[in-house]
């Protein structure tokens, strides 16, 4: 079995992904095998979430790379993504400010 060798161009891919929203928050679901957390990089700046992950994969001569850039809302409570990397799975995690989750409102009759 040859080890490909890693070359240094990328070509790139967006990676299909699942957008779950509830009242408390979103959930993004990408899937993205041959990444791994090392190569793996997230940002959020000017309302925007940008995912890198880069991969061992060769296709045409180049390493597969993939990104993908989602809007968020100013909802997003930022300082408290969570991201999580499990079987070529990145699960996101972004959860709403309190002032923007739903809240029930009592109805006295």
């Amino acid at each position: 079995m040859t080890v490909p060798k890693k070359v240094s161009e990328y070509i790139d891919f967006a990676p299909p992904a699942d957008v779950i929203e509830n009242h408390t928050g979103i959930k993004l679901v990408l899937d993205i095998p041959g990444a791994n957390t090392e190569g793996l990089s997230g940002n959020v700046e000017e309302g925007e979430l940008k995912l890198t992950a880069d991969t061992n994969i060769i296709r045409c001569d180049k390493n597969v790379r993939y990104k993908r850039t989602f809007q968020i809302s100013d909802q997003v409570d930022v300082e408290n993504v969570k991201a999580r990397l499990e079987n070529g799975v990145l699960e996101l995690t972004l959860p709403k400010h309190e002032h923007a989750k739903v809240h029930k409102v009592k109805i006295e009759g």
